[in-house]
């Protein structure tokens, strides 16, 4: 009596771990960003400015792709500081992963699509719904292996490319400028579009310019958030995309009004007052210290199988036991990770998502030598 939608949707491996870890002491599951650096003070003000200038209007219904004021501010003056040319519109979605629901719902309809392996399962999820096939491509500490897609493309036709070349998630790695170019060359060549989902940009420091920006055709959409800038409560990010997608996309952004308009006027308030730019510094030095913490510490209990992330919130450990098992002993000793096989298309058994973002520089130590004691008790 439903939709194959609705049979196949389940719980994701990072709900799962997040609500374990609401239970134990020590959460190196969360992507939830630092709760003690978020900018409460200023988002409190913000608010009150936006109310006493804006009034009533700032609680009406938003319109269509996203407030002007905002859809201006971030094409003038946000988008140079992630290395992005306006070549294209900017459209205001309700966060990055409602940006990928939108985008799914236009492109996609039992179609053939490419995703790098591991990917991230809470956004690939409704890609995967809305496709007939789904291809793995695999990542090394360079990022997606463009040797090995190029090789199945000249096999296998596809729309649609998904990938995160920032501090990805689970993989904490970073896409290198050359295969950035590649991707662009071979989406021109084979006829498909570049799903680019960037929500660490703001958070990652120096990294290579986005995929988009050499992007001279309307190949590739790029996907961003505030949600690690300012905080995911906001609900609050957009797409950049050539005029004929992003038309379409305000559309289906206008079928459900999630994007909230108060929301909108209170990340303009904070984009105008350099608040954003201001923190991108700030939490790149913030978040690396604690991912050295992480890294210093699983090399001090013997854990050596894992890429070392540049920047953003997460680790990809290969355990070399079943990553479930341990989970469940690490749970018991208060310790919640991300058991990381959901993140595969094939292989990953062994693989957990470590997080640094919400705990301590102590407790990060803490999880670690927790972490060792279940592993050899597995």
């Amino acid at each position: 009596m439903v939709s194959r939608i609705g049979r196949e949707i389940e719980i994701s491996p990072v709900e799962l771990a997040s609500q374990i870890a609401k239970k134990v002491e020590i959460d190196l599951a969360s992507g939830n960003p630092d709760p003690n650096v978020m900018p409460l003070r200023e988002i409190k003000e913000a608010y009150q400015e936006v109310i006493e200038e804006y009034g009533s209007k700032a609680l009406t219904y938003p319109g269509a792709g996203g407030q002007e004021a905002l859809v201006k501010e971030i094409e003038n003056s946000y988008l140079p500081l992630l290395d992005l040319p306006k070549n294209g519109k900017v459209v205001i979605t309700s966060g990055a992963q409602h940006a990928i629901e939108l985008l799914s719902k236009y492109f996609l309809e039992d179609d053939t699509i490419a995703v790098e392996n591991p990917t991230f399962i809470e956004t690939f999820t409704p890609l995967k719904l809305r496709s007939n096939v789904v291809l793995p491509i695999s990542v090394d500490s360079k990022g997606i292996n463009v040797e090995e897609l190029e090789a199945m493309l000249k096999i296998v036709k596809i729309k649609l490319l998904y990938v995160i070349p920032n501090c990805h998630n689970p993989a904490g790695v970073t896409l290198c400028e050359e295969r950035r170019k590649r991707l662009v060359e071979l989406a021109e060549k084979y006829d498909f579009y570049i799903l680019e989902d960037d929500p660490y940009k703001p958070i990652a420091g120096e990294t290579p310019k986005p995929i988009k920006y050499f992007d001279k055709s309307g190949r590739v959409i790029y996907v961003s958030s505030f949600s690690k800038i300012i905080a995911p409560g906001l609900r609050t990010g957009f797409i950049l995309a050539n005029e004929e997608i992003a038309e379409k996309i305000s559309l289906l952004e206008q079928m459900d009004f999630s994007t909230s308009t108060i929301n909108q006027y209170v990340v303009l308030k904070l984009l105008k007052k350099g608040v954003v730019k201001d923190r991108m510094r700030y939490l790149y030095s913030h978040y690396s210290n604690k991912m050295k913490v992480l890294i210093d510490s699983l090399e001090d209990e013997g854990f050596k199988d894992f890429n070392k992330p540049s920047c953003g919130f997460f680790l990809l450990l290969d355990l070399k036991k079943d990553s479930w098992k341990v989970f469940y002993e690490a749970v018991k000793r208060g310790l919640s990770f991300v058991p990381a096989k959901p993140f595969f298309l094939r292989g990953g058994e062994t693989m957990a998502r470590l997080s640094i973002s919400v705990s301590s520089e102590e407790k990060i130590r803490k999880g670690v030598k927790i972490l060792k004691e279940a592993w050899n008790s597995v």
